[in-house]
C-alpha cells in the first residue's frame, strides 16, 4: 500500500467540505501552491518545487495556469491595518447603479464598487485622509442625487486579516488629475 502525502490528505479532508477544487479545477499541487503563497507571498518556486515534488519550471508552468484562470492575482496597493487612512463602506439604493459607479471611475479615492441583493443593490468603498473627506463625497455626490434613493455611510475601524487596498491615482489620467476635489467642502 502506498502511503499519501499528509498535506495532500488533509486537502483532500478540506476540499470535501469547501468543495472549491471542483469548482475552480484545481488539484491537489494546485491546493498546496495557493496556500503556501497566501501564507507567504514571497515563497520562492523552488520551496514551491520540493513541497510538491515538482520542478521549479513546472511551478512556474502551474503559476501560469493559475494566473490565467484568475486564480492567482497580485493587487499593489496599502495594508489598511498599517497606514492611517479613513475607509469608507458606502451602501447605496439606486435607481441605476452604473451610473452611480460611472460617476466615481475617475476619482482617486474611490476602490471598488459592489452591485448587491438586499435593502441596498451597491456598496461603493472610498479610502480618504481623513473622515471629512468622505462625508463630502458622500454628501455631494450622492445625498440629492436622483438616482440615490438611500444611502448609508459606514467607516471601517479595523479589520480581523491584513487589508490591501488598491490606490485609484492615475497620473497619466486629465479627469483626475483637473479633479478640484471640492466634494470635501460639500459637508
Amino acid at each position: 500500500m502506498v502511503k499519501k502525502n499528509k498535506t495532500f490528505l488533509r486537502i483532500q479532508e478540506f476540499d470535501k467540505k469547501i468543495g472549491l477544487k471542483k469548482k475552480l479545477n484545481l488539484d491537489k499541487r494546485d491546493n498546496v501552491i495557493i496556500s503556501m503563497l497566501q501564507q507567504n507571498p514571497n515563497v520562492s518556486q523552488e520551496e514551491i518545487g520540493k513541497k510538491i515534488k515538482l520542478s521549479q519550471p513546472s511551478v512556474g508552468a502551474r503559476l501560469k495556469k493559475l494566473e490565467n484562470k484568475g486564480i492567482l492575482q497580485s493587487i499593489n496597493g496599502v495594508n489598511f491595518r498599517v497606514v492611517d487612512l479613513s475607509l469608507g463602506l458606502v451602501q447605496v439604493n439606486s435607481t441605476d447603479t452604473a451610473a452611480i459607479i460611472s460617476e466615481f471611475k475617475d476619482c482617486p479615492f474611490f476602490l471598488n464598487a459592489l452591485i448587491t441583493s438586499g435593502q441596498h443593490n451597491l456598496t461603493l468603498l472610498f479610502m480618504a485622509t481623513d473622515l471629512k473627506r468622505l462625508e463630502g463625497i458622500v454628501n455631494h455626490h450622492l445625498r440629492g442625487n436622483s438616482k440615490v434613493k438611500d444611502v448609508q455611510l459606514n467607516i471601517v475601524i479595523s479589520t480581523a486579516k491584513d487589508f490591501v487596498l488598491p490606490l485609484n491615482i492615475d497620473y497619466e489620467n486629465k479627469d483626475q488629475l483637473e479633479c478640484n476635489q471640492d466634494c470635501e467642502h460639500c459637508i
